[in-house]
Formats: C-alpha cells, sequence, structure tokens
C-alpha cells in the first residue's frame, strides 16, 4: 500500500491562498482611495520640492510671532480663536487662510471665514460632526509663511 502524500496540496492551496490574499488587497485599495494629505494645504509634490523654503518662512515667521489656539465650543457649535502676539513690534498686514477638515477624507474640508479683532483671528461659527477633526491655518505677512495644524475631538 501506497503512503498517501498532502504536500502537493499544500503548495496549491498556498498559490491559491496568496492569489486571494492579492486580490482583496487590490479591492481594498480601489474601495479606500489615498487623499490628498493637505498638511502644508498644497500638494506632496509642492512640499517636496520647497520644504526647505518652508521651513525656513515658518522659522523667520516663529521669530516675529507667538500664536495660541483658543477653540470656544458647546457641544459641536462654536468658533476657533487664534490669539497672535508680536514678538518685535506689531501686527500688520497679515493674510490667513483656514481648513477644517477631518483626517481620513477631504470630502468634509471647510475653508473658514474669520475676522481680525485687535490681536485676535477669530473665525466664524461653525457646527462639527462628532468625530477626529484637525484645523489647520496658514499665516503670512509679505514675507513670510508659517502653517500650524491643531488636531481634536468634536464631542457633544
Amino acid at each position: 500500500m501506497a503512503k498517501k502524500s498532502f504536500w502537493p496540496y499544500g503548495i496549491v492551496l498556498s498559490i491559491v491562498a496568496i492569489i486571494l490574499a492579492c486580490a482583496a488587497t487590490i479591492i481594498v485599495a480601489i474601495n479606500n482611495p489615498v487623499e490628498m494629505d493637505s498638511a502644508y494645504m498644497q500638494s506632496h509634490q509642492s512640499v517636496d520640492e520647497n520644504i526647505t523654503f518652508i521651513k525656513e518662512s515658518e522659522a523667520r515667521f516663529d521669530e516675529k510671532f507667538g500664536l495660541k489656539f483658543e477653540p470656544e465650543f458647546k457641544g459641536l457649535q462654536g468658533k476657533f480663536k487664534f490669539l497672535l502676539t508680536p514678538k518685535n513690534g506689531e501686527i500688520s498686514s497679515l493674510s490667513y487662510e483656514i481648513l477644517l477638515t477631518r483626517p481620513q477624507t477631504n470630502k468634509d474640508n471647510k475653508t473658514l471665514n474669520a475676522s481680525w479683532q485687535e490681536n485676535e483671528l477669530v473665525s466664524d461659527s461653525v457646527s462639527l460632526k462628532e468625530g477626529r477633526w484637525q484645523l489647520l491655518l496658514r499665516l503670512s505677512d509679505k514675507q513670510d509663511t508659517r502653517y500650524y495644524k491643531f488636531d481634536f475631538n468634536a464631542t457633544k
């Protein structure tokens, strides 16, 4: 009586399992596309090409100004305040851009309007969904630009 060997079946099953795992990986990747990371409110390519200039500009901006983030929320409604402190002089003609986003997707992105109230930049009132959010802020005087990223959780 001949002894049966099961190792050929194991090899075939392993190859089939690898093919199924590859197919599952492709399906998951298609259903969950990588979205643009907006850490510097620019494309990855632009940031990669200009990161040295961006970092130098941020360092010069930090020598001129300090920033304190103060969200004012009751539940899921409220506004964001940024207290800007000049280190050597006064604040004059700063431009800003505020982007409210969720880290896992760009579909809930909101560009916020704000107004200057002395040394405070105060956003318009916003309504949030529960969960993790990021607030991206770009402040720029005529020479230098600084990017800020604030992570927070919105809860009732």
